[in-house]
């Protein structure tokens, strides 16, 4: 009778066992297309019978199918791509806002402006090629305005996606924290915690996107989660990010402190969406507003210096053409027509002195030929060929850009692929263990329905 038993007993545990790998399969399949699923596999072990050495099979849990070192790989390609992706729209705005295909761009009103005086050098008294003047003047200054006032704006967007941005991730931190303290909880009360654990898994990556980030688990089996070098999540405690601003108008990363304040991490800030858009406000759109403020200074004050030089046909002299600050500093947003010869067509001066008014048109010449001078960047460049530079400049960046993004995306690429081999649920292999886990609880089944007739059998023998 023990050893029929014992067979009952065995034949139980089995059925118990293969129906708990039939539940964790099914589990896998039905989230085989879930983002952050991480496949599980169920753990059965022998289960000793009293004092023989062996006996039948229980279910000790299951297993998540993690690489740490995968996930960190993954984790770290996020951030890169991110921080590449973040940056390339950024150029890709700069480059379209110097976009002059159409004609209407700042280098069409820069050229317009000097076929303007060459105009005026064969047609001196004219009030309607005086007035062209005026007109070619204002719309370089409107375009040079619009131009400038858009860059800045671009700078105060990047400024508040860069404070949404560490909104989020601090929002991840406290997420993050709270996943650690529901896992400890469960663990402790024997529950599991493989969903709790996805969880947290997809809320690292998320933040991955968002700022450089670094984890491992301490001695006391804590989630520590580093970003830009800094810890703000220890266990179940947090530390915030903040963001201000560095004199120069450059964003700067901070980390709060336990005794208060805030440490600066800027330098450490290298993955994410934060890194693309600092490195795309602070280096690539400042050197852009830079050249472009030197470019307009650099040629509004060539040419007051020439025209103040001439004669209008009022006999006015020393007037200025643009008004623009003492330095190139927001010279492309502040420049505008002098208020010496706005609306006043008769005071541009065409002539060289007063000696050959009227008709004079040797000083209209010496403004055209500013054209063909080395006038901007130091007196290095002719102003198209300092326009070109902008553009060229532009245009090998956003280039280079875009080449990083696609270089980025295809590590990323393989690194999830990678992940999804690991830990991704695939159909084939869960329709196999679907088979296994089936063919051994029917197997189970018919192992306790002979045990049933044996017991049978044997009462039936034993009653006679």
């Amino acid at each position: 009778m023990a050893g029929l038993n014992n067979l009952l007993n065995v034949a139980r545990d089995a059925l118990t066992a293969q129906s708990y790998g039939l539940n964790v399969t099914g589990q896998n399949i039905a989230n085989a297309s879930t983002p952050g699923y991480v496949r599980r596999v169920a753990v059965l072990e022998t289960q000793n019978l009293g004092t023989q050495s062996g006996g039948g099979v229980r279910a000790a849990g299951l297993d998540r199918v993690t690489n740490e070192y995968i996930e960190r790989r993954e984790n770290q390609a996020t951030g890169t791509a991110s921080a590449a992706t973040s940056r390339d729209q950024t150029l890709a705005s700069i480059e379209a806002l110097f976009n002059d295909g159409a004609g209407t761009g700042l280098g069409s009103a820069l050229n317009d402006v000097f076929s303007s005086f060459s105009a005026l050098s064969t047609n001196p008294n004219d009030t309607t090629t005086r007035a062209n003047v005026l007109a070619a003047a204002g719309a370089f200054v409107d375009r040079a305005n619009q131009t400038g006032n858009t860059l800045s704006q671009m700078q105060i967007d990047l400024k508040n996606q860069a404070q949404d941005t560490i909104d989020q991730v601090n929002q991840r931190a406290q997420e993050i924290a709270k996943l650690d303290m529901q896992i400890a909880q469960a663990t402790m009360q024997g529950d599991d915690a493989s969903d709790l654990k996805d969880q947290r898994t997809q809320k690292i990556l998320n933040m991955s996107g968002l700022i450089n980030t670094h984890t491992f688990t301490d001695g006391s089996g804590n989630t520590v989660v580093q970003v830009a070098g800094a810890t703000i999540v220890d266990g179940q405690h947090t530390r915030s990010l903040s963001l201000d601003m560095n004199a120069d108008g450059s964003l700067k990363l901070l980390v709060d402190q336990p005794g208060g304040g805030g440490s600066e991490i800027t330098q450490f800030l290298t993955g994410g969406k934060l890194a693309g858009i600092k490195e795309a406000r602070d280096k690539d759109l400042f050197d852009v507003s830079q050249k472009l403020n030197t470019l307009v200074f650099d040629v509004a004050s060539a040419l007051n210096t020439q025209h103040a030089l001439g004669v209008g046909a009022d006999g006015g002299t020393g007037r200025n053409l643009f008004d623009v600050g003492a330095t190139s500093t927001n010279a492309a947003r502040d420049v505008r027509v002098s208020v010496d010869v706005f609306d006043h067509p008769d005071r541009i001066a065409a002539a060289g002195s007063v000696f050959s008014l009227p008709g004079g048109s040797d000083n209209a010449v010496a403004l055209s030929q500013l054209f063909d001078t080395q006038i901007a960047f130091g007196n290095s460049k002719t102003a198209a060929q300092a326009y070109g530079d902008i553009i060229g400049s532009i245009g090998n960046t956003r280039a280079s850009s875009q080449r990083d993004v696609e270089t980025q995306n295809a590590i990323l690429s393989q690194v999830q692929s990678m992940h999804q081999s690991q830990s991704g649920v695939s159909l084939d292999e869960e329709m196999v263990n679907l088979t296994k886990f089936q063919n051994a609880y029917q197997a189970a089944s018919k192992m306790i329905g002979v045990a049933d007739q044996l017991m049978q059998t044997l009462l039936n023998t034993v009653g006679r």
